[in-house]
């Protein structure tokens, strides 16, 4: 049994706040109905509070903090190869709205560790590379880049930004639970359009054709039956099951080594001397794209506001 199987006991009648309050966060997001279910809360005790072990080391998981400035970039070759270019720090900090609406609450804080996203992609391009003492040309290299930097769960410490993080977890584990739930009822309303044709179908058929048209009723008629039964609030439960109590299958972190250089060229095999080795964690599952995630600490930091950046943006195609 895992540490919050322990902490609150699965078959204890009273449930501790901070376990009430994440099931009730759940049935939220999932249906609030449930509460009116006779299993509530005693049988969704086990599965959110799995799911609520696992989102709090999966956040505990995620590297870092990395300090990210214009110091850094120039400093930290991690940095460096996540941004493009040293405006790109500013403009990730300046464009996040969560680190917008903290400061905007506390305009004294000038440092914030948050959690940071990235989208990592890779192109072939055709460079130059040292072979011995030759520069040949025109060999094609992989050169690897993050976009759409996203900072999010801005708090003042590391603890309190990965508590913010684990939270998100949850709820996406939760809206996992309610995804699935949505399919049964989309599946129900294609059964009965099935159902419908079939029976239109069955109105003009032939003798020939009838028999197995009507058996094709038949399993169609069955198969809406189950799929009404599986839409019972009573069953819900079980799809809490599915996902919170295997919540690795639905949400983890895929570790990624990449050797490159300064560049952000992939030097594999002979190359490698004249490179450095990073280890980057993409999110999967979280929504439908995956995330190059790391914890970090925003310093210095001078946010603009959008206005700002426009003319600032304007400036540069101008001059």
């Amino acid at each position: 049994m895992g540490v919050f199987g322990n902490l609150f006991g699965y078959d204890r009648r009273e449930d501790a706040p901070e376990l009430m309050s994440a099931i009730e966060r759940s049935v939220s997001i999932v249906e609030p109905l449930l509460r009116q279910t006779g299993g509530y809360p005693k049988d969704f005790r086990k599965p959110v509070a799995n799911a609520l072990e696992y989102a709090r080391s999966l956040a505990e998981r995620i590297p870092g903090p990395v300090v990210v400035d214009r110091e850094s970039y120039a400093k930290n070759a991690l940095v460096h190869i996540m941004f493009p270019a040293i405006e790109s720090v500013d403009d990730a900090i300046c464009s996040s709205l969560a680190l917008q609406d903290y400061l905007r609450r506390d305009p004294a804080t000038d440092e914030l560790y948050a959690l940071m996203g990235m989208r990592r992609f890779e192109k072939s391009l055709a460079g130059m590379q040292l072979s011995g003492q030759m520069i040949q040309r025109d060999v094609v290299q992989k050169v690897v880049y993050f976009t759409s930097h996203t900072l999010e769960n801005p708090a003042l410490s590391e603890q309190q930004a990965r508590e913010l993080v684990a939270s998100g977890f949850f709820d996406c584990l939760a809206g996992k639970v309610k995804k699935r739930i949505e399919a049964r009822k989309q599946s129900k309303e294609s059964q009965l359009v099935e159902k419908e044709l079939l029976m239109a179908r069955l109105r003009n058929a032939s003798e020939q054709d009838k028999p197995a048209l009507e058996e094709a009723l038949a399993n169609i008629l069955e198969s809406i039956q189950s799929t009404i039964g599986s839409l019972e609030l009573s069953s819900y439960v079980e799809e809490f099951e599915v996902v919170m109590l295997n919540p690795e299958q639905h949400l983890y972190l895929d570790k990624k080594t990449i050797t490159l250089d300064s560049m952000g060229i992939r030097r594999d095999g002979g190359n490698a001397s004249r490179a450095e080795e990073f280890v980057f964690d993409e999110l999967i599952g979280y929504d439908r794209r995956d995330w190059t995630v790391i914890m970090v600490l925003c310093k210095n930091m001078q946010i603009e506001t959008f206005a700002e950046r426009l003319d600032k943006a304007y400036r540069r195609l101008v001059f």
